[in-house]
């Protein structure tokens, strides 16, 4: 098992990039595409699903018709946002279908976005950050939205794949959505390491670290955001309902 240094030096920073907690030992020389369990996105993984578990439970619990508290009225402020724009794009029946799909992606992303700025010292990063996460993410969400393409325009769907231009714009989704994710929050990582040790930061204020972190919060919130609508836009190119 090898467990990353809690504060590299900043000549080292760079090792960061695809650097995991690991408990089996890598198939390839680096960390980013391997054989090796990385241990730190399986604890972080879990705990993102135990909040959104524990949000569900809570908003249920407390779910009223009258004055919402403040979880569910923060909830349906950003439901309702998300839903009048798929609506927009793909009409009643196709934000009905795949909203409940793009919003519990688009919570999971955005809270395993943040995860990583806790001030862990790199034990705990993003989910997000892990190759193994967004490229599991994008397969599933491509995987999941061909079948709904398949289920509403049967035989249609498959003719499309005879015009090389399908090829070229269907094969490359996944690839694009996960490198999207994984760059960006993984990026902003490296960057609070880094930030974290320069002894410049270090020796005289943490508002430089502290305007980053700020920053980093905006970016997870935009990448997930961004997930979330292309997840929808695919969604209505597959099925045929964009624009509908």
């Amino acid at each position: 098992m090898t467990i990353p240094l809690l504060v590299p030096p900043v000549a080292d920073v760079g090792s960061e990039i695809g650097r995991h907690w690991s408990a089996l030992q890598n198939a390839l020389p680096t960390d980013l595409v391997s054989g090796a369990l990385h241990l730190d996105t399986l604890v972080s993984t879990g705990i993102v699903a135990a909040v959104m578990i524990v949000m569900s439970l809570l908003v249920r619990r407390n779910l009223t018709s009258g004055v919402p508290g403040g979880l569910q009225n923060a909830l349906e402020v950003v439901i309702e946002f998300l839903t009048n724009m798929a609506r927009d794009l793909l009409g009643e029946e196709g934000a009905r279908t795949i909203m409940p799909l793009a919003f519990t992606l688009g919570l999971f992303i955005l809270l395993s976005n943040w995860i990583g700025l806790l001030p862990t010292h790199v034990m705990m990063r993003s989910p997000t950050s892990d190759m193994n996460t967004t490229f599991a993410l994008s397969f599933s969400v491509i995987a999941y939205i061909w079948f709904m393409g398949i289920r509403h325009r049967g035989g249609a769907w498959f003719k499309s794949w005879l015009n090389p231009l399908t090829w070229i714009e269907e094969i490359p989704k996944p690839i694009v959505l996960s490198l999207r994710l994984f760059g960006n929050i993984a990026a902003g990582e490296i960057l609070l390491v880094l930030a974290g040790a320069l002894p410049a930061v270090v020796l005289t204020s943490t508002l430089p670290t502290a305007v980053w972190v700020g920053f980093s919060l905006f970016i997870g919130g935009v990448q997930a955001f961004v997930f979330v609508i292309l997840t929808i836009a695919y969604y209505g190119t597959s099925t045929g309902s964009l624009g509908h």
